[in-house]
């Protein structure tokens, strides 16, 4: 289910993982089949910061190539959700995959 969504969702906007991950991230995705889901990762291992610092943030924005109060950040981390929203992000706390539905403008019966 989320990796369906996650796809509907990279066919619409640019996608951009952000994670406090191992230097493997890229070995770790490949392996799980999961290089495909995001434009771009940005991981704390190889940019030397980490969320909830602003800088990681800016590096996603510029990665996605959009300006910092268009874009919509998702994390299971109250605290990362209130970092990107203090930097102008719309954010969501995500606990589930229907919390996405919403901000992402896809209705759950849609292919």
């Amino acid at each position: 289910m989320t990796r369906a969504l996650l796809r509907r969702i990279r066919a619409r906007v640019p996608l951009v993982l952000v994670t406090n991950a191992t230097p493997r991230l890229a070995d770790d995705l490949a392996a799980l089949g999961l290089m495909d889901l995001a434009h771009h990762v940005v991981s704390s291992a190889v940019e030397g910061v980490a969320k909830p610092d602003p800088a990681i943030y800016r590096i996603a924005a510029a990665r996605a190539g959009v300006p910092m109060d268009r874009c919509l950040f998702v994390d299971d981390s109250r605290e990362n959700v209130d970092a990107a929203v203090a930097l102008g992000m719309t954010g969501v706390h995500f606990r589930q995959p229907s919390d996405l539905h919403g901000p992402f403008g896809i209705d759950r019966g849609e292919p």
